[in-house]
């Protein structure tokens, strides 16, 4: 079999560029191998024009490439089969792109948020990205739904925009305007760091006044941030592997045109920025702590209403009053995120992730899966892991 040749325009100094590589990886020790290029180290340094000459000398035969700014033009030009992922402009039209699921990010940040039991949100991204725009559109629009409204951080009008330095300054001052308690979900976890030192600046504690949440799971932004991050997981291994199947049946003489391939958000990591339960009754925080903690065993509705010392009709009527949801539900939707993470980041079957939650039979499980998820647990893994 032909080995093809594959450039890899892809950064490594954030996790989902190196999310990407570690999908690619995956399928070329599977389906390959493929020999790989990628471009010279920092320690050389290259004009554009070298760039472009070293690709076009090396004759690959695709290329997986993160958006280059100048560079796209002269490599979309090249005539090779490329897979492409923007960041400033966009998707490019007639050829396969990989792309976040910003409705599923901004919904998922609005559902973990207010399952924490806030009341008040905000929202920081960039004006000028298109995929931020879109995640606080999507976060806004399910508060609306769920009854709740959105503050957007602004910088000043009338100026320039700010440098990346200064901007923790001018967030300091929107965050002491939120009312709090409040919870704030940032496009990035490099802008949720920002958020972090802006707290800081203005004596705000995280997350008793404030809580975070980031996007990208960037442990390298989120455990190095004080304190740690919280942060949406983007599964770019799964859509790197998915990206690398693409380009090898394009690589075959197969047609790319129109093929989206997204970046899948399966769950949120929980750090010490979002590590608490804002609720006002006492009945129901110590219900809701008693829940995370025992979920995974087989918890009724009255053990959980014992620990919180009433009935369990007065409990009921009261989770359901500010939670939105009723206790039953509430357990249910911590067990089926936990069955996801197990689904997608472990070689369990399906029968061992019912029987770590406590199932005693697997169609149960698969069930209330269904019941919750949308879709049976095989076609969840299917869809979202690369460990098939």
């Amino acid at each position: 079999m032909k080995a093809y040749r594959v450039a890899l325009l892809i950064e490594e100094n954030r996790e989902i560029g190196r999310g990407l590589l570690r999908g690619i990886a995956q399928y070329s020790q599977t389906y390959g191998p493929w020999v790989f290029y990628r471009e010279a180290p920092f320690y050389e340094r290259l004009t554009q024009r070298e760039r472009i000459q070293r690709i076009k000398s090396w004759r690959p035969d695709g290329i997986i490439m993160r958006e280059q700014g100048e560079l796209d033009a002269a490599l979309l030009e090249l005539g090779t089969p490329v897979v492409y992922s923007g960041h400033l402009n966009g998707p490019v039209p007639g050829i396969p792109n990989i792309l976040g699921d910003d409705l599923q990010i901004g919904t998922m940040a609005a559902e973990y948020l207010i399952s924490k039991g806030f009341r008040h949100f905000g929202f920081c991204g960039f004006k000028d990205m298109w995929w931020s725009v879109d995640r606080g559109r999507f976060f806004a629009k399910h508060l609306q739904d769920a009854g709740f409204s959105t503050e957007f951080y602004k910088p000043p009008s009338g100026r320039t925009s700010p440098a990346w330095s200064e901007e923790p300054e001018l967030m300091a001052a929107w965050i002491l305007a939120l009312p709090k308690p409040c919870a704030v979900f940032a496009c990035t976890d490099d802008r949720c760091r920002q958020l972090a030192e802006a707290c800081k600046r203005a004596g705000v504690k995280v997350p008793e006044e404030v809580a975070l949440l980031g996007t990208d799971n960037d442990e390298l932004v989120c455990e190095f941030a004080s304190p740690p991050l919280s942060s949406i997981v983007l599964n770019t291994e799964k859509s790197g592997y998915d990206a690398a199947g693409v380009l090898s049946r394009m690589m075959q003489g197969k047609t790319g045109n129109g093929i989206t391939i997204t970046i899948p958000a399966p769950r949120v990591v929980t750090r010490q920025s979002t590590d608490i339960v804002a609720i006002n009754d006492p009945v129901i925080a110590v219900a809701l702590n008693y829940i995370r903690e025992h979920y995974r065993k087989g918890i009724t509705v009255a053990d959980i209403a014992r620990s919180a010392g009433v009935s369990r009709r007065v409990l009921e009527i009261r989770f359901r009053k500010i939670m939105n949801r009723s206790v039953y539900e509430e357990v249910l939707r911590l067990r089926m995120n936990q069955a996801c993470l197990l689904l997608i980041e472990t070689n369990l079957s399906i029968a061992q992730v019912a029987e770590a939650l406590n199932y005693d039979e697997i169609k149960y499980f698969s069930r209330a899966f269904r019941h919750v998820v949308g879709t049976s647990p095989l076609a969840y893994r299917k869809k979202y892991s690369i460990r098939n």
